[in-house]
């Protein structure tokens, strides 16, 4: 039985927000992301540390086994967790795991806990690969292009006791277990 768990920000120890940082400021990380310069320790330290007062903000790390998996995070419109703004995910390398996978669990999870209704993104138009993931195994819908990101959304119009049905099939199916450390 394999074992994914998933915990905030917030519960962190500084050791472990400074292995992430490193994987974050990696260069193929980097690339894709809005502000593509590495992050200065303190200002990493820093945002993590805001996050207890920041209720529409979620920062997940995410193991797979014990490994490193991911990490995961969601904006949401407000405090109500009804509607997301914007979500992201980058996985670590070698990832133990298809951070696809993990995030369809993980927003199905987020969907029954908290009752979303819709999903927003925005994705570096250039990013091809993210794109098709979002769209192929996520069900995004195109909403709007710019210059340099494409919008996508996703509506979950079903009742939280849905998406809890359809995260135990999937977990069965990948002989897995999910735990969510809020």
């Amino acid at each position: 039985m394999h074992h994914i768990v998933a915990t905030n920000f917030t519960e962190l120890s500084q050791d472990q927000l400074l292995f992430i940082l490193q994987r974050r400021n990696h260069p193929e990380v980097r690339r894709w992301m809005a502000h593509p310069e590495p992050i200065a320790v303190q200002d990493h330290l820093a945002y993590c540390a805001s996050l207890k007062d920041r209720p529409e903000t979620l920062l997940l790390y995410v193991s797979y086994d014990g490994a490193p998996a991911c990490v995961l995070s969601y904006q949401a419109h407000d405090a109500t967790w009804q509607e997301i703004d914007d979500s992201g995910c980058y996985g670590f390398d070698p990832a133990p795991c298809s951070t696809a996978i993990v995030s369809q669990l993980l927003r199905l999870k987020l969907a029954a806990l908290k009752g979303i209704k819709k999903v927003k993104i925005k994705v570096l138009s250039s990013n091809e690969m993210a794109l098709f993931a979002c769209q192929y195994y996520h069900g995004y819908q195109i909403s709007g292009c710019d210059e340099k990101y494409t919008q996508l959304e996703l509506s979950l119009p079903e009742p939280g006791t849905v998406y809890q049905t359809k995260l135990e099939a999937q977990l069965a199916k990948l002989h897995a277990t999910l735990e969510l450390k809020l």
